[in-house]
């Protein structure tokens, strides 16, 4: 023990000295070694084509803490720690002697990975120099905070741009308190170890690490290409957010400059790469943003969390970027549609609400891909921790709607093993979406005539027109089929692609509001 004690102690003085003489070797006083030890990664500085590279010794440590974080992770997760903690037992190393050796490593890993980036940054000037931008900003003026937005770097210490205000007037879902007590016990491992990973796996760290690269080349051609401008919202749950406002194209026409399309991504869409494209071809003014626990966004997705960031932006956009909500767009796309719907409710005078590729109830979906003896425990889990009820929700609601499905869709099915596209299609929770909405706008015209709705769906846009042609006639029940349909075509079209293809601008139609067909 007292071998390892010394061993411990002479690394972490010699990391020391190299941290002193580096520092005096490049002028940093000691005043200004916490911001660097402590500080953000930095990626690049925008408008530059390449990022910024490490030196060696500030890539050795970084991937030394990588890899420390990621044990810990795996140790100490709810789906895996248990695992790992039988390992270990069966092995031994949960003796006092055998757990030191484990420790010393662990802190071996440790001294590396902090020293190695400390001394790396000690001996870096562009980061030095980022870093006095970094320290001043938070607590200096609206100038040095633009300063900062010169930088892409992990968004650790930095001041929001704006803080959403609490709004006690605002509609959620009834919560849900059913299931007995060891369902709900189950439920709730369940949806910590691994079922929110699954609902939401943009939020996992491995997809994190793997898109990184990618999302920060998107993120820099936003800023340098199309004048993007990133802000840091802070919601009402305590998450940063982090968002991107593209400004309108100046030459788009009056009606699309005036227009803001806000964008709700999908459980692995990131703004950066997302449907933030389709309207940003077409000139719009679009506002993007990534949801807790995605890329630079910080907190987990859970729903109280994403609502509460869809807010904080809705409230940027209205109380700074000084949009009406009666020009302001809620576009979501797929799971994305839950934050979409949820603000068109509550903020019931936006232009349009599109939803992309979204079904009406995730707990359809869940209990398709588990076990049918599981059921029980699923419905507990999605209804108590992820009840993103959609259709009720845009019960709430009564302005513009689009829905779009996709006819290879491959994610919202419930019959995934049948080699018939057509039997496929039926599934389609798209499908059920739009039922809801004409049993709650138009029950007069749905009534009785719900297989006619299922009859058209199945049908392509061409058949569709045919029968449209075909079955006008003078009676009563045919004119008000012919309504019914007509509402179907309102509400409802088909895009010739799979659950991920990014949407044609073509299809990117913003409804007008109609109560009569």
């Amino acid at each position: 023990m007292c071998s390892l004690v010394l061993l411990l102690f002479f690394l972490a003085a010699l990391v020391v000295k190299c941290v002193l003489v580096v520092g005096y070797q490049n002028g940093v006083p000691l005043s200004e070694m916490w911001g660097i030890f402590n500080g953000p990664q930095l990626y690049r500085i925008f408008g530059l084509s390449n990022e910024r590279a490490p030196n060696t010794v500030e890539t050795i440590g970084n991937y030394s803490l990588s890899t420390l974080k990621g044990l810990l992770y795996v140790s100490t997760s709810l789906a895996f720690g248990p695992v790992v903690l039988y390992i270990l037992y069966n092995r031994g190393m949960l003796a006092p002697i055998a757990a030191t050796g484990v420790l010393k490593y662990i802190v071996i890993l440790g001294i590396f990975g902090y020293g190695g980036r400390f001394v790396g940054r000690l001996m870096d000037s562009d980061y030095r120099q980022f870093v006095g931008v970094w320290e001043k900003a938070k607590i200096g003026t609206a100038e040095d905070k633009q300063s900062l937005k010169r930088y892409d770097f992990e968004l650790i210490g930095v001041t929001p741009d704006y803080r959403a205000v609490e709004n006690r007037d605002l509609w959620y879902l009834p919560a849900y308190n059913e299931g007995s007590a060891f369902s709900n016990l189950l439920a709730t491992y369940a949806v910590h170890a691994f079922g929110r990973h699954m609902i939401y796996p943009g939020s996992m760290a491995i997809l994190n690490t793997l898109m990184s690269s990618t999302l920060r080349v998107a993120r820099n051609n936003f800023v340098a290409s199309k004048n993007g401008q990133r802000v840091w919202l802070n919601s009402t749950t305590g998450d940063l957010i982090d968002a991107m406002f593209i400004p309108p194209d100046s030459s788009a026409d009056a009606e699309r400059q005036r227009t803001l399309v806000i964008c709700c991504e999908g459980n692995a869409g990131f703004y950066e790469i997302g449907i933030t494209n389709t309207p940003i071809q077409l000139g719009y003014g679009v506002l993007g943003f990534n949801q807790p626990g995605f890329a630079e966004s910080n907190g987990l997705p859970f729903p109280t969390n994403v609502l509460a960031a869809a807010e904080a932006v809705f409230q940027y956009a209205t109380n700074v970027l000084q949009y009406r909500e009666e020009d302001i767009v809620l576009f979501g796309w797929s799971i994305g549609g839950f934050p979409a719907s949820w603000l068109a409710a509550n903020h019931p005078n936006v232009k349009a609400l599109i939803l992309d590729a979204t079904f009406d109830d995730l707990l359809p979906l869940a209990e398709s891909r588990m076990p049918s003896f599981l059921h029980s425990i699923v419905e507990v889990a999605i209804r108590k921790y992820f009840n993103l009820e959609i259709h009720r929700i845009l019960e709430q609601y009564r302005g513009p709607l689009r829905l779009i499905r996709r006819l290879h869709e491959e994610i919202l099915i419930i019959d995934d093993q049948s080699m018939n596209d057509v039997q496929k299609r039926a599934t389609n929770r798209a499908n059920y979406l739009l039922k809801k909405v004409l049993y709650d706008r138009h029950p007069d015209l749905i009534k009785d005539l719900e297989p006619q709705v299922d009859r058209w769906l199945k049908m392509t846009p061409a058949q569709r027109a045919m029968s449209a042609g075909l079955e006008r006639n003078a009676t009563e029940s045919a004119n008000r089929l012919a309504k019914l349909l007509s509402a179907c075509d309102h509400y409802f079209v088909d895009f010739d692609a799979n659950h991920v293809t990014p949407l044609d601008p073509g299809y990117f139609n913003i409804p007008m509001a109609r109560t009569n067909f």
